[in-house]
């Protein structure tokens, strides 16, 4: 009789090695022990099944009864192990083509990149010097007419004529000889030598621009009051204009004015501003620009 050492299950089978229940080798049961069942389980016979083989020999023919002993159930953990070996297997697989097909098209894209940035080379035919040449300014002149469609034009201004030193002291000059015969044709009481120093338009004191007719009528009341004009001019700072066609002076004027019955003096800071006419200069602006005293 034999025994399992581990759930104490019992076998009279003496050629049973291992244990039905675990896998459990057996031990050999002695008859003075006494067998403890698991769990309160009866004890376990096991009836051989005889298997009849004959032989035949020389004294005859004998029969032996042979006995089967079943084959013992396997462990769980082996079939634990095979199980996740296999499935380490397919995952490790399943990675490792899942990574080729990745560096496989990422391969492919580089070349594709590679391709698409080399220049192809030797597409025309070659030509003579000439021809390149004369291809090479058909392609400048529409690159040209293209941006110049494209840009909108820029109108750079005329440079005005600077005028030069000799000819700046030359206009100072001129410009001092008309601001004298304007001066003397005022005292003189001589009114149409006077006029002929202005323009045909004058901006004239507070009434803004107007034409000459206005300034000699103006001028021509003075000329009806008074009998006596005496001007002293001083302090004059002469102005040319960048361009040399017109300029603009600036002086003290003191006067006095008088008649029979009443006088009329005082001291202004006046500005007469010339332009160029027919290569002669005009006053073209009269006003005062600050009045130092008046007395009637």
């Amino acid at each position: 009789m034999k025994i399992c050492p581990h759930c104490q299950t019992t076998y009279s089978d003496d050629d049973l090695r291992f244990c039905l229940q675990d896998g459990t080798p057996l031990a050999n049961f002695a008859p003075s022990q006494t067998p403890t069942a698991n769990w309160a389980e009866s004890e376990t016979l096991v009836s051989p099944s005889p298997r009849v083989n004959t032989q035949n020999s020389q004294s005859g023919e004998a029969t032996r009864i042979q006995t089967s002993h079943p084959e013992p159930k396997k462990s769980n953990a082996f079939k634990i192990i095979l199980l996740t070996m296999f499935g380490m297997f397919l995952l490790f697989t399943v990675g490792g083509i899942g990574a080729w097909i990745i560096w496989k098209n990422s391969q492919g894209e580089r070349e594709i990149t590679a391709n698409t940035n080399v220049k192809p080379t030797n597409i025309r035919p070659q030509s003579s010097p000439n021809t390149n040449q004369n291809a090479n300014a058909v392609v400048n002149i529409q690159s040209n007419a293209n941006v110049n469609s494209n840009v909108a034009p820029t109108i750079t201004p005329t440079p005005k004529p600077t005028s030069r030193p000799e000819e700046t002291a030359q206009a100072e000059e001129d410009i001092a000889n008309v601001i004298d015969g304007w001066n003397s044709a005022l005292e003189n009481l001589n009114l149409n030598s006077h006029m002929s120093n202005y323009a045909e338009t004058v901006d004239y004191y507070r009434g803004g621009k107007v034409s000459v007719g206005t300034v000699r009528a103006d001028k021509q009341r003075a000329y009806d009051i008074y009998d006596s004009i005496n001007i002293d001019i001083s302090n004059v700072k002469f102005t040319p204009d960048e361009t040399g066609e017109k300029a603009t002076v600036v002086f003290d004027k003191e006067w006095v004015f008088e008649n029979y019955e009443k006088t009329n003096s005082g001291k202004v800071q006046q500005q007469l501003q010339f332009v160029k006419t027919g290569g002669k200069w005009k006053i073209s602006g009269e006003r005062d620009l600050k009045v130092y005293y008046i007395e009637k």
